[in-house]
């Protein structure tokens, strides 16, 4: 996904949408009626601690400070004020977040750009998401901002925080899931919607497991016409297997297959934007094959 469809998902989500990337126009865009946003001293830190500090600003909520920390760029797709109103959202529904830096890899800079690797933990409420991503920051008027990109996949997992209750879910004839095909899923906004339903066949894996959110998880290795179905992540990390995922409220109706199990199973084929695999999440129907 391009920064600027992602960015079109995420400014409808959370403040922290102030991250995205623009078209590089340095002066950004604000609300003729916001006041000047405070800033966080961030002269002549280096870019890791210009991370760590917008990281804490944003934690406190005080989007105020967080907001000069990013580049031009980044300033001009998202005014001051729509941030504000976002995280205001973000705060009335009752929603605790916190992004926090758990591991610090690789740091390069190159002229007037740095990048640094680095494992994000999110916790929204009580659930945590460690996310591998980049920053990428830009120097500016001699101080480091964060340009784009780093914030974007921590975003991506975010959603707004609990799906929303489900009864039994309505299919059509053809065994897909009627109305919003991502109805019960934890934090949708990390998923890219590939396909809203597709069926698939092949063998379930030995790695059937229960997720932190309630979802039953389970590798399925694909038959040969259905491989076009995975990408690079899931050959490399995956053993070539598809990512499949049944939400809380299907389980009732969809229960878990068991490894060795040839079935078909029909839902949505995603991208995770957290962690760069291809899944069918949620799976509305699965049924074994004799």
């Amino acid at each position: 996904m391009t920064a600027r469809r992602l960015l079109l998902a995420l400014c409808a989500t959370l403040a922290l949408a102030a991250a995205c990337g623009g078209d590089g126009n340095d002066n950004p865009t604000q609300s003729p009626t916001a006041a000047p946003a405070r800033t966080s001293d961030t002269a002549g830190l280096e870019p890791i601690d210009v991370v760590r500090v917008t990281l804490d600003d944003i934690n406190r909520g005080d989007i105020d400070a967080a907001y000069p920390n990013f580049s031009a760029q980044a300033r001009k797709d998202v005014s001051l004020d729509e941030a504000r109103r976002l995280l205001q959202g973000l705060q009335a529904s009752g929603t605790k977040l916190s992004v926090t830096i758990a591991q610090v890899g690789q740091q390069t800079i190159t002229g007037d750009t740095a990048e640094i690797e680095l494992t994000l933990e999110i916790e929204i409420n009580t659930t945590k998401i460690p996310v591998d991503d980049a920053a990428i920051l830009v120097r500016e008027e001699g101080q480091w901002k964060i340009a784009d990109h780093f914030l974007q996949t921590a975003l991506a997992v975010l959603g707004l925080a609990s799906p929303a209750p489900l009864g039994p879910r309505a299919l059509d004839d053809k065994g897909c899931a009627t109305g919003d095909p991502m109805e019960g899923v934890y934090a949708p906004k990390r998923l890219q919607i590939l396909d809203p339903c597709l069926t698939v066949t092949g063998t379930v894996r030995d790695d059937i497991n229960k997720a932190e959110d309630g979802d039953i998880t389970f590798g399925l290795y694909l038959s040969e016409a259905d491989q076009r179905l995975i990408n690079d992540v899931n050959r490399a990390n995956y053993d070539s297997a598809l990512h499949i995922e049944i939400v809380p409220e299907d389980q009732r109706l969809v229960p878990a297959p068991k490894a060795g199990d040839k079935i078909r199973v029909t839902g949505p084929w995603v991208t995770d934007l957290a962690h760069g695999h291809n899944e069918i999440h949620p799976a509305v129907k699965i049924e074994k094959i004799e």
